[in-house]
């Protein structure tokens, strides 16, 4: 009988210290948030240079012809888990993406929600396009176009006290499979314990009967 109580004590004590992690990691994670700003920048010409007779088309915006027009789309988010803070912005300076070739126009500009005022902006005939220090509330995301004339060669420049920088590389579809897949290794694992568990349990419980 006392290995018996001795074996229910070990489990016990498994089945609480793995409580004790998870509500450690919990709590962690509630008191300190991470805060991540994700962003991407697209660029596609409007003309493909393996088009026929490119010497004979002839392309304009509001009157003026184009040599080399480009369609850039810059997406930008706050991916964390809290708020980006405008006080976040280092020394009060927006982030800016210059694309090194003049910005014509805007050609969309989309956010998810109208109750947020963060906005790209831009100042025609200059090169870069902007974020002023503004609340980026979790999962507030940005989607702008712009036509430009010329290849851009975009170089951000992103100053954020305590906030994690990612480019977003990867296509959403590729993020979402990543993301399941982390959470069935975490289920898998769970599932494992506690069938471990039962099995430890139901091995003591046959021992003390065959007694």
């Amino acid at each position: 009988m006392s290995d018996f109580l001795a074996l229910v004590g070990i489990i016990v004590a498994i089945v609480l210290g793995l409580g004790a992690i998870g509500a450690t990691i919990f709590v962690y994670r509630k008191q300190s948030p991470r805060r991540e700003f994700t962003y991407s920048v697209e660029a596609s010409p409007l003309v493909s240079t393996q088009v026929r007779g490119l010497d004979k088309l002839s392309v304009a915006f509001d009157g003026v012809p184009l040599s080399h027009p480009y369609l850039v789309t810059v997406n930008v988010a706050s991916t964390g888990r809290a708020d980006i803070a405008s006080s976040s912005f280092d020394g009060g300076k927006p982030i800016l993406f210059d694309l090194n070739v003049p910005v014509l126009a805007q050609l969309g500009h989309k956010t998810s929600t109208d109750t947020v005022g963060a906005r790209l902006r831009f100042a025609e005939g200059d090169t870069a396009i902007a974020l002023d220090p503004s609340l980026l509330p979790k999962r507030y995301r940005i989607r702008a176009a712009y036509l430009c004339d010329g290849e851009p060669h975009v170089v951000p420049r992103i100053e954020l006290a305590d906030i994690s920088i990612r480019e977003e590389s990867r296509p959403t579809v590729y993020r979402a499979v990543a993301r399941s897949q982390r959470a069935a290794l975490v289920t898998a694992t769970s599932s494992a314990i506690v069938a471990a568990l039962a099995t430890v349990f139901s091995w003591i419980i046959s021992q003390q009967i065959q007694r």
